[in-house]
């Protein structure tokens, strides 16, 4: 694929959320799979498997670096590797990847997982997927511990959704869809954290489909119903945590479904039996996330579906306030991720790259680019103090994007005498 092809198929995945607007929400039977409005495309050509590190020109890394980003030192993945990648993310110190680097996958499958640690001279492979045509559509992980998704690509209704423990060589099998035609085939929403995954899953139920919200935790990482809600009535998405707080999304939608109301709840993972507490009062709360300065989320403009652009709120634990949370220079954004200190998001303005400083209270630049030149930094994801991100630049040549990451300057680093 040129990088023309790219970045044109890149607009088009970009903007696929924008333009389905039409109703609140997507129908039962849609796949609503947040990676499915921003996948990377699969590269034509199966890569080699021997990756020889190949360090980012300080010219290209360093282009269009302002505020924040003149701080932090940005390096790259091995442009080979990188153009294998479908999926990206960071579990805090390290990058989990899924890929298609292996000579054996299937003609249209990205099926193993690999990660990549800042130091190390080339990825490591972490599990490599028995069925060589099925895809990972979704990896997230918390400091080597992996909750993952993978499915075929045939087109049939089928997902499993994995967790992989600490150290472990083998992934336990959670959930998996069952099947029927009347269960929506969306793949779970989760949240790993040390111990403990949360997810949203589709059952089927005695009196029909349901939307389940569950949890499995150590040593047994046995599932387990925290609720459930009829499927036509009602959905369960987007779980987050830190510590014992667990915020979650329940969507309710109307008797013809062409309106819902999004309501954002905070419960206890050490009182799951109790009635949660709402947080919102909009009805369109979405893509929730516990930090240690409040719980924050996305509100997309009436009228829109959840996985559209929207601005973000921030919950105040001690006041109960809600207040907008600057998301400067972009005005809309979306699949928002937050580490120690640190919120990014995509924004709808692709050629602008920046994040919010908890500790400072402010929007911070890393990047900005010419409004109509053809450098995009796409889907930036955080965890802990390590960022991630895709940036498009048509003057690599033979490259579909590079992946780049870098190390985020940490909570205490503003605190008086900090290094």
């Amino acid at each position: 694929m040129s990088t023309n092809r790219w970045l044109a198929a890149a607009v088009a995945a970009c903007l696929v959320g924008v333009a389905a607007c039409s109703v609140a929400t997507p129908t039962a039977t849609l796949d609503r799979s947040p990676l499915s409005a921003t996948t990377v495309p699969r590269p034509s050509q199966t890569a080699a498997t021997t990756i020889s590190p190949e360090p980012s020109p300080s010219d290209t890394l360093n282009t269009g670096r302002i505020g924040l980003g003149t701080e932090i030192t940005a390096e790259r993945l091995d442009l080979e590797f990188s153009d294998t990648v479908q999926e990206f993310v960071s579990d805090g110190v390290s990058l989990l990847l899924t890929s298609r680097m292996a000579d054996d996958v299937g003609p249209d499958g990205v099926p193993d997982l690999w990660r990549f640690t800042p130091g190390q001279k080339s990825p490591e492979l972490l599990w490599r997927n028995p069925e060589r045509n099925h895809t990972i559509v979704k990896v997230v992980g918390d400091v080597g511990e992996i909750g993952f998704v993978d499915m075929p690509v045939t087109g049939e209704r089928a997902w499993n959704l994995w967790f992989l423990p600490r150290h472990a060589d083998e992934p336990i099998l959670l959930d998996q869809h069952p099947g029927d035609e009347d269960v929506p085939s969306a793949v779970p929403s989760f949240v790993v954290q040390e111990g403990t995954i949360v997810w949203t899953a589709f059952d089927r139920g005695p009196a029909g489909p349901v939307s389940q919200l569950l949890i499995a935790q150590a040593p047994s990482w046995e599932p387990r119903v925290v609720r459930e809600l009829l499927s036509k009535d009602a959905e369960f998405w987007f779980p987050s945590l830190l510590g014992p707080e667990l915020v979650y999304v329940e969507a309710h939608y109307s008797a013809d479904r062409t309106s819902d109301e999004r309501r954002l709840f905070l419960a206890s993972l050490m009182a799951l039996d109790q009635e949660p507490r709402r947080l919102d009062s909009s009805g369109r709360a979405t893509m929730p996330l516990v930090t240690q300065s409040g719980i924050l989320w996305k509100e997309a403009d009436p009228g829109f579906s959840m996985f559209n652009w929207g601005k973000m709120y921030r919950y105040d634990r001690e006041t109960g306030s809600v207040s907008t949370l600057d998301t400067s220079p972009q005005e809309y954004v979306n699949y928002p991720s937050a580490g120690g200190r640190f919120v990014a998001w995509e924004g709808e303005n692709f050629t602008r790259f920046g994040v919010y400083d908890l500790v400072r209270d402010e929007a911070r630049m890393i990047e900005r680019h010419p409004q109509d030149g053809d450098v995009w930094i796409l889907r930036p994801h955080i965890h802990g103090d390590l960022i991630v991100w895709l940036h498009i630049n048509p003057s690599i040549s033979g490259s579909m994007g590079e992946i780049r990451y870098a190390a985020l300057p940490h909570a205490a680093a503003d605190r008086p005498g900090a290094p």
